[in-house]
C-alpha cells in the first residue's frame, strides 16, 4: 500500500508505470479508430460500458462514462450521427431515455479490424493459455477495484 499520502510504496509505483506503459501501447489503436470511424475516445468507452451492461439510462450513463449531462447529450448527439447509438425512450417510464447500442456500434467495439495483425494482437496470441488468463484476471482484478473507487468517490463527493 501506501507510506503514507504522498509516497508510493515500490512495488505499487512499478505496477503503475508498467500500466501507463500498457496504456501507451493503446495510443496507435486509437488514432487509427478515430481515423477510421471518428470516434474519439470517450465515444469508445460509452460503446464499451453498453456493450457490457447493455441499455442504459442516458444519466447512468453519464455517471459511468464519469460525464455531465449536457457533456453526454453532446456526445450521443455525434453518436448518433455515426449510427452507433440510439436513444429510446424507456417503456416502463416514457419521462426517462435509454440509450441502446446499434449495430454498427457493436462491430466498432467488437474491434477485430482494429486489432487485427497488430503487434499487440500478435503478443497476445503469442502468450500460452495459462499466460493470458492470468493476464486476464489481473487485469480484470484491476479494473474492477478503479471502477468500484470511483463510484465510491463520486458518492462521497455527491454527498452534500
Amino acid at each position: 500500500m501506501t507510506r503514507n499520502n504522498d509516497e508510493l510504496a515500490p512495488e505499487v509505483l512499478d505496477l503503475l508505470r508498467t500500466y501507463v506503459d500498457a496504456v501507451l501501447l493503446a495510443e496507435p489503436l486509437q488514432l487509427k479508430l478515430w481515423k477510421s470511424a471518428g470516434v474519439t475516445l470517450t465515444q469508445l468507452r460509452i460503446l464499451r460500458v453498453l456493450q457490457q451492461e447493455g441499455t442504459r439510462s442516458a444519466s447512468d450513463l453519464a455517471q459511468a462514462a464519469g460525464l455531465s449531462a449536457p457533456s453526454l447529450t453532446r456526445v450521443l448527439d455525434r453518436m448518433e450521427e455515426l449510427e452507433l447509438v440510439v436513444r429510446v425512450a424507456d417503456p416502463s417510464d416514457r419521462r426517462r431515455v435509454c440509450i441502446e447500442l446499434r449495430e454498427r456500434g457493436r462491430h466498432l467495439i467488437g474491434g477485430r479490424h482494429i486489432l487485427q495483425g497488430t503487434a499487440i494482437a500478435r503478443a497476445a496470441a503469442a502468450l500460452d493459455a495459462s499466460e493470458r488468463q492470468v493476464l486476464i484476471a489481473a487485469l480484470r482484478s484491476f479494473v474492477s477495484r478503479v471502477v468500484a473507487l470511483q463510484e465510491s468517490d463520486a458518492e462521497v463527493t455527491s454527498q452534500p
